[in-house]
């Protein structure tokens, strides 16, 4: 009986400690959202600039290649052809572009999470996650109805929306009674690997981009020099673009290079 005692206990344990890890991982997840946001509006529009001016560089780099290659082959250079040329290499970096910009409009855009509401979130978020998270629960997963409102429960502790999770609590707590809450089986098998591969996930968590982030944020100095380094890069990329134009123009200015431009 004492043996048997102690295996509960342990089994007790182990689950106690397999979702006590669960809800460390899902709230490194959420911080590292809140700490891409601070480095996204702290160096975002920075980074941007320097992107440009390095896309600057390589079109223009670009060009003088393909220039190049119609001067050696004997061949009027057609200057709009060039450019949608140029232009259709391009395309994986504009796309690049485009995204970053979003990511910065939506920083900006982003609303800084009130304390109070963020902890209460994480209350009423700890409580549904005994009950509904599908690491925890296998049957959220096969029951259609309990996956769509986990999916809203875990858009709602993103958020911090802490009232959108007081209704969520009050529907699952109603769809958990009408499924018959203790029928929930919960099956936890190979724990200890699971465990050992929670501590793993975190591990690499916060020690990955853009959890580490957040030491730097932390540190005026180090912000400082992220910026000076980024500034600096700037300057590289254009001087750089600076001497490619020259090069540009003095390969189209060539006596004997034939230039032709479209006329809308």
């Amino acid at each position: 009986m004492n043996d048997l005692m102690r295996i509960n206990d342990k089994t007790e344990n182990d689950y106690d400690r397999y979702e006590e890890l669960l809800l460390k991982r899902d709230h490194i997840l959420k911080e590292s959202e809140s700490i891409l946001i601070a480095y996204t509006r702290e160096f975002g529009e920075l980074m941007q600039t320097v992107f440009m001016r390095k896309i600057e560089c390589i079109r223009l780099k670009k060009l003088i290649a393909y220039c190049q290659k119609q001067i050696n082959r004997g061949l009027k250079i057609d200057m709009d052809e060039a450019s949608d040329s140029v232009d259709t290499e391009m395309v994986t970096y504009y796309i690049d572009l485009m995204d970053m910009i979003e990511r910065n409009e939506d920083a900006k855009n982003a609303q800084s999470v009130d304390e109070l509401r963020y902890l209460r979130s994480k209350r009423i978020y700890r409580r549904l996650a005994k009950k509904l998270h599908p690491d925890i629960n296998a049957r959220t997963e096969r029951d259609e109805e309990l996956s769509m409102l986990w999916n809203r429960i875990v858009s709602a502790y993103q958020a911090s929306d802490d009232n959108e999770l007081e209704n969520l609590e009050v529907l699952a707590r109603k769809m958990l009674n009408e499924l018959g809450d203790e029928g929930f089986e919960i099956v936890l098998d190979n724990i200890a690997e699971r465990i050992v591969k929670l501590e793993r996930t975190i591990g690499e968590l916060i020690t990955s981009e853009p959890y580490v982030y957040k030491d730097l944020l932390l540190d005026e100095d180090k912000v400082k020099e992220k910026k000076d380094k980024l500034n600096a890069e700037l300057d590289e990329y254009t001087k750089y673009l600076a001497e490619l134009t020259d090069i540009h123009e003095d390969m189209i200015s060539k006596e004997g290079v034939s230039i032709t431009w479209k006329i809308n």
